[in-house]
């Protein structure tokens, strides 16, 4: 239970010692207020926007606690993250290695820990083609190493990409995104080397964009870059044949499919890569976040041996790729996931959790739209009154009962529900639960004044 007075944890009228829970919340505590009150003097503005204003401060198990010792059950991973929960061991595999030698500047000297985790990348990644890596040390890396590669392998320097997807905040990758503020005053908003389609999740959505698609790769447009579920949109997936007539189109035009599985990839859908539902090859994958569940920064692009190998040895060469720790947390992240078959508890746990979430959004229409998603990455559309940042408020809610979600979407509609794989049973009770309780609460009009004014605060979008 919270230290923090005026500020209880989750429940259902009583917890612990029988207290009766107060469900108005005032986190951030004083702690996390000193912290982010520093926060403004010294760090750029471009390095933060905020959930909750809340400063995290230790993890244990799926559980979270704040610089004020209030304690919320994790269903964000940080991001999509810390795929394990905390305190999973995973901190002593990164020791071991670093007491041995933390960095041998791979482009120059290789090391062992980065070729095991290559092969058993290349072990778990679809199709039978040939294929090498690129290691990186973000998602946003990855996607420049992938349209890199791309270029020079079709000698074309367009790159079809689709409204409101995310693929990161560097050369390449932010440009490739499509939310639109990300790149403002920084890249020409008329640069035709990127162009942005609408995601199809519709039928009438998909045949068009799929004619669009074909007149750009006929033209100077020789790659595709996609989310299989576009995560920071709101968890929006396209619709059923979409992937099967687009890798049927790019293979037509020797143009190269990249498919971006920063957030998705890693066991996080229920199989290792959520393009695999389509029965596709891609012929690049993008996976990072989850890769070291979190320990350490690493990212990698997987794909065909041909495509990779266009780029000119050293060019993609930085300081710290192939970090050998690193690599060996990844490469025993993988060991773990498989050993403790956490993707099938993840894809059964999640159809579970789903279930329950649809079941929510029957019993409160006019509050939840929509539920989306598969294993652990579900998204939630809410209505606050049809305005904008609906999720903002039902996360705010939801963290005040102790449970740690995030928010996203094209309006901040979209509660994120993306859990660790190590979420056990009674835990997803408790989330859903929680859930349910704030959406009984938003029906009713009963969330707090105070719930607002502090989502107003110290939240994006409000």
């Amino acid at each position: 239970m919270g230290r923090n007075a005026g500020f209880q944890l989750i429940g259902v009228g009583k917890i612990g010692n029988d207290e009766e829970i107060d469900e108005r919340g005032t986190a951030p505590g004083p702690a996390s207020r000193k912290v982010l009150a520093e926060l403004r003097e010294v760090i750029g503005r471009s390095n933060y926007t905020g959930l909750f204003g809340i400063t995290l401060a230790e993890g244990r198990g799926n559980k979270l606690i704040d610089a004020d010792g209030n304690e919320y059950l994790d269903c964000f991973s940080a991001a999509s993250t810390n795929l394990l929960g905390y305190s999973s061991g995973l901190e002593e595999v990164y020791r071991r290695q670093a007491a041995k030698i933390q960095h041998t500047a791979f482009g120059y000297s290789p090391n062992v820990n980065a070729l095991e985790l290559a092969v058993k990348l290349l072990d778990i990644s679809p199709g039978s083609s040939p294929k090498k890596v690129i290691f990186g040390l973000t998602g946003s890396d990855a996607c420049d190493s992938a349209v890199a590669a791309a270029r020079k392998y079709t000698g074309k320097k367009g790159t079809v990409s689709f409204k409101y997807s995310y693929h990161g905040s560097t050369g390449f990758s932010q440009p490739a995104s499509g939310f639109g503020r990300h790149s403002a005053g920084i890249y020409d908003p008329d640069n035709r080397e990127f162009v942005k389609l609408d995601y199809p999740t519709t039928d009438i959505g998909r045949d068009r964009v799929l004619r669009e698609i074909e007149e750009l790769l006929a033209g100077d447009y020789g790659s595709v870059l996609i989310e299989p579920i576009q995560g920071d949109a709101g968890v929006r997936q396209p619709a059923a044949g979409f992937f099967s007539r687009l890798r049927e189109m790019v293979t037509r035009h020797d143009a190269v499919l990249v498919v971006d599985e920063v957030q998705t990839g890693m066991g996080r859908s229920g199989r290792w890569w959520a393009v695999e539902y389509e029965g596709v090859e891609s012929d690049i994958y993008l996976v990072a976040k989850g890769l070291a569940a979190g320990y350490a920064p690493i990212s990698v692009a997987v794909g065909k041996s041909d495509v990779i190998d266009a780029l000119e040895p050293g060019q993609r060469i930085f300081s710290f790729v192939g970090h050998p720790p690193s690599a060996a947390v990844a490469s025993k992240t993988i060991d773990i996931i498989e050993n403790r078959g956490l993707i099938g508890h993840g894809a059964e746990l999640g159809r579970k959790m789903k279930k329950r979430l649809e079941e929510i959004k029957r019993a409160f229409p006019e509050v939840v739209r929509d539920v989306r998603g598969r294993g652990f990455i579900m998204g939630l559309e809410v209505n606050c009154g049809g305005a904008d940042g609906a999720a903002v408020l039902f996360a705010r809610r939801a963290v005040e009962k102790g449970l740690y979600v995030g928010f996203f979407g094209i309006h901040n509609d979209v509660v994120r529900v993306q859990p660790p794989l190590t979420l056990k049973d009674e835990e997803a009770d408790r989330a859903v639960n929680v859930i349910a309780d704030v959406a009984s609460e938003m029906a009713r009009g009963e969330i707090p004044a105070e719930t607002r004014e502090y989502a107003e605060l110290y939240s994006v979008g409000m």
